[in-house]
């Protein structure tokens, strides 16, 4: 037998983990766990910077947006003055002054080239004139292309006469006598009658007398 110490508990020791003695403080077991922390705060100058680089952003738009602007008004610019530079009037040049011997000679060139134009012509037409009596005529054809051709060589020939040196009134003369011929030609040329091609006869002598009274 084992000897009791008086105030000794008897027996087997407690189980561990069995439960905390009576009276005995209780320890909780510290956490091994990562600390929790705040999330970090942005650096001071961070906030500034950001908010530099926005206004460096804009500032370069703004750059970008004037140079177009001024790239656009330059262009504008050089096309008007070279709309401006296109459209330039030029002054005419003076009409050439000739001496009254030069006015004279090329009064009397085309006043002489107008009475031969006038007189082949007049001998073509009166052969077309007799021709025309008997429009079933051999003749009649032969006659008409004639006198076509003589009056388109005539008119040619004085033509070449209306110098820039003829008087104005001689030069209007010869080309109503030209345009009264002409229209003569084209009335016979279309076979009208006597009557209808009559206005055109009497044009033509009316040219002529024009023309021999400005060449007196």
């Amino acid at each position: 037998m084992n000897p009791q110490v008086p105030g000794y508990p008897t027996g087997a020791p407690p189980a561990w983990g069995a439960g905390p003695l009576a009276g005995a403080a209780v320890m909780v077991p510290p956490n091994y766990g990562p600390p929790l922390t705040a999330p970090p705060s942005p650096p001071p100058g961070a906030r500034t910077s950001r908010r530099r680089g926005w206004i460096a952003v804009w500032t370069m738009f703004a750059s970008a947006l004037l140079l177009a602007v001024a790239s656009v008004a330059l262009s504008v610019t050089n096309l008007t003055t070279k709309t401006a530079t296109t459209t330039t009037v030029t002054a005419a040049a003076p009409s050439p002054t000739f001496s009254p011997e030069q006015v004279a000679a090329a009064k009397k060139a085309v006043c002489d080239a107008g009475f031969n134009a006038n007189r082949a012509s007049a001998a073509a037409q009166r052969h077309f004139f007799d021709a025309a009596r008997d429009r079933q005529s051999p003749d009649y054809r032969a006659a008409l292309g004639n006198y076509q051709l003589v009056d388109s060589i005539e008119i040619a020939y004085l033509e070449k006469h209306l110098t820039p040196a003829v008087p104005k009134d001689v030069k209007d003369a010869a080309n109503s006598y030209i345009a009264a011929e002409l229209a003569l030609v084209e009335a016979n040329t279309r076979e009208l009658s006597d009557q209808d091609a009559q206005p055109f006869v009497v044009a033509t002598r009316d040219s002529v007398d024009r023309f021999e009274k400005v060449c007196e």
